[in-house]
């Protein structure tokens, strides 16, 4: 009686970065000329990437010398030129694979995406025994990952969004950001709110690694978001705890001024419900409350904000439907309010 013939193993190919025609030596020797930490040559290189390459909106451009040569390229395009880069300049430097989300008309749109991680150990890095370019067979692929990742936590390795760092596409067209650090050695507690890695341990949060279900269920929240006093490992914590996935829309860009100490964790409020907001000023500005027609200044006369050891509290009913938000303004260089914080009520 004869068995049945055994199928031919199924070949993939694992981490394939594109063949390349050039020596990158002479690239990255200028780019991190007077580097002299891991640390400080990754930064090097990100800066140069957000400086020099522009998001292909053709979507067309996704190996490093195409993106080098023309000056764009998709994510692919961003994470290859950094890992030739990096490599060339003597950095531990892995592309991971997974799903990055950001929003769109409100929206969270969850597409397949690719970032960076660095290790910034200070010794050599040991050669990895995968070539780029090599076809493994099935089952192959996830021992590869583990062996490349095991041993890589928030203290010894740097999480890199390149393609975000250096602009966003809106409408079909590219806007480059002015010096975005925020995408630079991402917290993996405010990285795992974007980015999903089809390797669990690339989310580096141990024990607290998320599943898929759990991250589709989070909020979109940007790592700038820091800058206004939010904890990543504090907001994680506690969507995972309560299972809320709501949050206020948050407008980056204005930490420089204000740091919350207290606001409401929803994005709907509930028309004549009493809230708190608690703030503190690291810069001089007016803050308000607007609520359609309501407009309640810091500093007017009557005035329901009220500060104590420097910071600034106002309990309020928001009492007209449609938008609510905090606004400020910059008394030095500013005339007009910006919203910071929005709510829908």
């Amino acid at each position: 009686m004869f068995g049945r013939k055994k199928s031919a193993p199924k070949k993939i190919q694992l981490h394939l970065v594109s063949p390349t025609k050039y020596d990158w030596s002479n690239v990255a020797s200028s780019i991190v000329r007077g580097c002299y930490t891991s640390y400080d040559k990754a930064k090097a290189i990100y800066i140069w990437l957000a400086e020099n390459i522009k998001y292909d909106t053709s979507y067309s451009i996704h190996d490093a010398d195409t993106a080098y040569e023309k000056n764009k390229g998709v994510c692919q395009a961003y994470c290859e030129l950094f890992y030739r880069i990096g490599s060339a300049a003597g950095l531990d430097v892995r592309i991971i694979t997974g799903h990055g989300r950001g929003r769109e008309n409100n929206k969270k749109v969850i597409e397949d995406h690719c970032w960076i991680v660095v290790n910034k150990d200070p010794y050599p890095p040991k050669p990895s025994p995968f070539p780029e370019a090599i076809i493994y067979e099935e089952g192959e692929e996830e021992a590869a990952n583990i062996q490349i990742t095991k041993g890589l936590t928030r203290s010894n390795a740097i999480l890199i969004e390149p393609t975000w760092g250096a602009g966003v596409v809106e409408n079909g067209k590219f806007i480059k950001s002015n010096h975005d650090m925020s995408w630079f050695d991402v917290d993996p507690c405010w990285m795992i709110f974007t980015h999903f890695p089809k390797n669990q341990l690339d989310q580096m949060l141990g024990q607290y690694a998320l599943s898929t279900n759990d991250y589709k269920l989070l909020p979109y929240l940007h790592p700038s978001y820091e800058e206004y006093g939010f904890e990543g490992p504090d907001l994680l914590s506690y969507f995972i705890q309560t299972g809320n996935c709501d949050f206020p829309k948050v407008y980056p860009n204005f930490g420089e001024f204000i740091e919350f100490v207290d606001i409401p964790i929803t994005s709907k409020l509930q028309q004549n419900a009493t809230y708190n907001i608690s703030l503190i000023k690291k810069k001089d500005c007016h803050v308000a409350i607007v609520n359609e027609k309501d407009f309640l200044l810091d500093d007017a006369p009557s005035t329901q904000w009220r500060c104590e050891r420097q910071v600034w509290t106002i309990n309020f009913a928001a009492r007209r439907k449609g938008k609510f938000s905090l606004s400020i303004r910059d008394k030095n260089n500013n005339t007009m309010y910006s919203s910071v914080l929005e709510y829908k009520v």
